[in-house]
């Protein structure tokens, strides 16, 4: 039976719901007479969705708006659908429930800003589906002792894969955008010539992007977005419970070890470790957030804090390194001059990371301590 339009419009879906579940709307609603199809996608930092409108017939949409879907489709045909009703909240949820649950929040994610890596809309598309890809890597890696290891370690593989896969177009993004603030602050004829050389990135980006594309149109990619829409369903579980709350406690463990051998002589290779381990103990915690309780909220923010710190220290490593390369590659002396300025302000941006971590460090233990005892 056809679902009652809704503004004189009927909503559409994939069987699986994949619309749905990362908050886009398909519709179709009939004007002057002729179908019109209507594709919206919430955006990022509040700005206005992402809206594909076409004419098109009562069976497929058109072209210009599957063009969008992939990645909802892969395979299967749009349906009419009935508006669900919001479940209803529950209990705290037992460890195979919440992994079920933010496993199924990433794999939202990655559905929602597919179309903004394909459209090249925002970098922080890209962002936010490595992000989601990492998330659900980390919980996976924190929820080893509950899974079955033949279906979980393939699966944190893939996830990998898609993660580095997207990791050039993000890096160069990254680097654009940052020194592009920090040029603004030289005088000229610096400006120009630190201009001009960061200018030649876009080169990179372009293959980057190309990259990216290609991930997201590979079958690999759909395989894993399979993988990942059974995980939500249900992961492969091996019998017997284990705390979240002691799993998350053992890698906030982990960190303090490597946290409390760091140093003002640290090499950048032992705070980097010290970053992927701050990774692991904040999606842990995120992971097991109900059972910590009241003080998981501060735990979470106090190692977000942490990474973002060590994550400054290594952009500044990562942006100095770059700007050698772009100088060698077009050497002259005001090239070389700009470059020098900008080199300084990495260093002082990797300082300043250095001088900032012994705090952030100490807040965060002190919330892992109320958070562990």
């Amino acid at each position: 039976m056809d679902s009652e339009p809704v503004n004189g419009a009927v909503a559409y879906d994939v069987p699986q719901r994949r619309l749905e579940l990362a908050g886009v709307t398909l519709s179709r609603r009939l004007e002057d007479g002729k179908g019109v199809w209507r594709l919206e996608a919430p955006r990022l930092h509040g700005e206005e969705p992402l809206v594909v409108e076409r004419l098109g017939g009562p069976v497929t949409p058109p072209r210009d708006v599957t063009a969008v879907l992939p990645a909802f489709l892969r395979g299967s045909s749009v349906e009419q659908v009935q508006p669900r009703a919001e479940p209803e909240a529950g209990e705290p949820t037992d460890a195979i429930e919440r992994l079920r649950t933010m496993i199924e929040q990433q794999y939202a994610q990655i559905l929602l800003h597919d179309p903004g890596v394909r459209l090249d809309l925002d970098p922080e598309d890209v962002h936010r589906v490595r992000v989601a890809a990492r998330r659900a890597r980390a919980v996976l890696r924190a929820a080893r002792p509950l899974l079955d290891p033949e279906w979980s370690e393939p699966l944190r593989d893939e996830l990998k894969w898609l993660g580095g896969s997207l990791g050039r177009r993000r890096d160069v993004d990254v680097l654009i955008a940052h020194l592009d603030r920090e040029i603004e602050q030289l005088e000229q004829p610096e400006r120009d010539a630190a201009a001009s050389l960061v200018g030649r990135l876009g080169e990179e980006r372009t293959t980057a992007q190309a990259v990216a594309l290609d991930t997201l149109q590979s079958e690999r990619y759909y395989r894993l977005l399979d993988a990942l829409e059974g995980a939500a369903r249900g992961p492969r579980v091996r019998r017997g419970q284990v705390s979240l709350k002691e799993l998350a406690q053992s890698e906030f463990r982990r960190l303090s070890r490597i946290a409390k051998r760091l140093g003002p002589d640290s090499s950048d290779d032992e705070l980097h470790r010290a970053r992927i381990a701050g990774k692991r103990a904040r999606y842990t915690a995120e992971l097991a957030e109900d059972e910590i309780g009241k003080p998981a909220p501060r735990l979470i923010e106090r190692a977000k804090e942490l990474q973002d710190v060590l994550g400054a220290h290594q952009d500044a490593i990562v942006a100095e390194a770059r700007l050698r390369g772009l100088l060698a590659d077009a050497p002259g002396s005001g090239a070389a001059f700009a470059t020098g300025r900008l080199v300084e302000r990495e260093r002082a941006r990797r300082d300043q990371a250095r001088a900032e971590l012994p705090k952030a460090w100490r807040r965060l233990d002190r919330a892992a301590c109320a958070a562990f005892g």
